[in-house]
């Protein structure tokens, strides 16, 4: 296999420009900008008469020669493509279509498997077979038909935009601003939306001109017309709901599913490691792997000086049962200012998820050993891993029962108690007792106890802050989320998992995973994410199988302990979380005050600089732990100074 973790730009005009020069000149930029996801080699193609011009960056896994390298044309030269990605059943794929044909495969790619795929089958059917991470652009010169593709999950990105020329595309933001005549209006929708969820979901981006291409969807552009289509989605699965009377036959369904979606992500002519937390997750895909794999495997994990959002010890020791050659990267070894620095470069778009900090920095040390990792992302959205699908059951139903004027006073009470007192109360505790981040925790259930309908509970689980209580002019930010148009028997537990599997999934967790690795020219694989084994388990899976006692990935538990012992499987969950509220009392203070003044954000316009003070206030006297909302106020002011200037 061939494996693309790469970079792709390009565009296709709708009138002629005199300047042929300038348009390839264009490409080279938008191609070169994406240097750090494609390292290893780049390419180019175009047809002036057809006025379409694809860019290629190569980061190579597997086939190392330059037979490879892209765009690439299919056999018949219908088809040229510039892909990025990697198709896991190519090899099945290749075997089928040999029957068929006489095709002469000159490459061991999985990217001229897909094409002539594409060319035997059709473009629509080949989307049905291929298993894998995936975004590409197809150029079909018998119907000049451009096609924007993007997996069924939306593992890998891909942004479209806008011009007065025609339309333009990449893999990253950054790719798309290279283009010249292409306009940087903010969208103040989108920026809401920031502001309120830390992240801005498909299709929408922070400017109105461009956009996400949505997970299992394609974009088919023809004579410059438009159409959109989506050839797979979560709900059909969860329509086609079943119910098994032997949980043992679940059991041994996921667990050969996930299995053998890890054995498929092992193969690699390069070095191979694995993102082990220590969590549930990401152990029972190192001990998958682990077994696998005829040498012991490269694992690391993050030390945090903290106690409360430090994992190691248990990574160490599940490293140790299960045979690893095991890494462990102290963040405190590191100048967090340098980190910082980063962000704007690596996330081109407004980005406030934390975790992203320790994300570059696992990416950067893992880089020096290996050039593809496994991770455990996605089983707390496949397999009900958030302690929010449990805590919204009952609020839901304590909802019914107990009038909003006492939820109101008791969340009125708790909220006079600052979060970081709650936790330090913790300290004083037998570990185990409440989880890590508790008083973080508490004040969210403040919140959510004046909450009146199941919406409103699922929307202050998920968001940060009201962002138009800092914005000087009020901005309509997307329409609430209505988990009552959930597909199938409606619970409020299904409904948020759906939602979280469509929002939450690409827009937050595989926009940083992916960002952070590619900045470093790492590729990064993730079992739970294989579409048989999500499809499998919404089919499949009540929420019995899901969450019991109060845990959640109560499946995958019982798989997971048959590799380790329950100490180190039933302990309470600590997510990949950050000492924020810490850092920027102390580490980050100065670039915080500096980030936010008063004449940088007045000038800027779009703030109240008072609010934004009072917030940071009340955060430095230890009164409130204020840290998410000032964290992405940062993360956009920082974004802005970096690109709109």
């Amino acid at each position: 296999m061939n494996n693309f973790m790469c970079g792709i730009a390009g565009y296709i005009l709708n009138k002629n420009i005199k300047n042929k020069k300038n348009l390839d000149i264009h490409l080279l930029r938008m191609t070169d900008a994406l240097k750090h996801r494609g390292p290893d080699a780049c390419g180019y193609w175009k047809c002036n008469k057809s006025k379409i011009y694809l860019g290629h960056r190569r980061l190579s896994i597997i086939d190392l020669s330059s037979k490879g390298d892209q765009p690439m044309h299919s056999n018949n030269k219908r088809y040229v493509i510039a892909f990025n990605g990697e198709i896991y059943n190519f090899r099945e794929l290749k075997s089928e279509l040999l029957t068929k044909s006489n095709i002469k495969f000159n490459n061991k790619t999985d990217t001229q498997v897909l094409l002539e795929c594409i060319s035997t089958f059709g473009f629509e059917k080949t989307l049905k077979k291929i298993q894998g991470m995936f975004a590409f652009a197809l150029w079909d010169k018998e119907l000049k038909v451009l096609y924007l593709v993007r997996d069924r999950i939306g593992k890998k990105p891909l942004y479209w935009g806008k011009t007065d020329d025609g339309i333009i595309f990449g893999s990253e933001i950054k790719s798309l601003l290279h283009y010249p005549k292409l306009k940087k209006d903010l969208n103040f929708r989108s920026l809401s939306a920031f502001l309120k969820f830390s992240y801005i979901n498909s299709p929408h981006t922070i400017f109105r001109n461009i956009s996400k291409v949505e997970p299992g969807s394609y974009i088919k552009f023809r004579n410059n017309i438009m159409e959109e289509k989506k050839y797979w989605s979560l709900k059909d699965f969860i329509i086609e709901k079943k119910v098994h009377s032997s949980s043992l036959e679940l059991e041994i369904a996921i667990e050969n599913l996930i299995e053998n979606a890890t054995v498929r992500r092992l193969e690699s002519d390069v070095p191979l490691g694995v993102m082990l937390s220590g969590g549930i997750d990401s152990s029972l895909i190192t001990a998958m792997a682990q077994k696998n794999s005829n040498h012991n495997l490269k694992t690391f994990s993050i030390r945090f000086a903290e106690k409360e959002f430090d994992e190691s010890n248990y990574a160490r020791e599940i490293s140790g049962l299960l045979g690893t050659d095991h890494h462990e990267i102290n963040i405190n070894d590191f100048c967090l200012k340098n980190i910082i620095q980063k962000l704007p470069d690596v996330f081109d778009e407004p980005f406030a998820d934390s975790s992203q900090i320790p994300t570059i920095l696992i990416s950067q040390e893992l880089k020096k050993h290996v050039t593809v990792a496994l991770s455990g992302d996605g089983g707390d959205e496949v397999f009900c891993g958030y302690s929010r699908y449990y805590w919204a059951t009952n609020f839901s139903n304590l909802s019914k029962y107990i009038s909003p004027w006492i939820r109101k006073v008791i969340s009125g009470s708790i909220k006079l108690i600052p979060s970081n007192k709650i936790s330090y109360l913790n300290r004083f505790l037998d570990k185990g007792i409440f989880p890590p981040q508790f008083g973080d925790r508490i004040q969210k259930v403040a919140k959510i106890l004046e909450c009146e309908s199941d919406n409103q509970i699922y929307s202050k689980l998920v968001s940060q802050t009201d962002p138009n209580k800092i914005f000087k002019k009020s901005f309509d930010h997307e329409n609430e989320i209505d988990l009552k148009k959930f597909p199938g028997r409606y619970n409020i537990q299904d409904a948020m998992q759906y939602i979280d599997m469509k929002t939450y999934l690409p827009g937050d967790i595989l926009v940083k995973v992916d960002r952070a690795s590619m900045a470093c020219g790492l590729e990064i694989r993730s079992p739970f994410l294989d579409h048989q084994v999500i499809e499998y388990s919404l089919k499949n899976l009540t929420n019995k199988e899901k969450i019991q006692k109060g845990k959640g990935k109560f499946i995958l538990r019982k798989i997971l302990s048959k590799y380790l012992p329950d100490r180190l499987i039933n302990r309470p969950k600590m997510g990949f979380g950050v000492p924020l509220a810490s850092w920027l009392r102390n580490d980050l203070k100065e670039w915080m005050l500096d980030t936010l003044n008063e004449k940088r954000i007045n000038e800027q316009g779009l703030f109240n600089f008072k609010k934004i003070n009072n917030l940071m206030t009340a955060h430095l006297d230890k009164s409130h732990n204020y840290h998410y909302e000032l964290w992405q106020i940062l993360m956009f002011q920082s974004w802005y100074d970096k690109w709109m200037k």
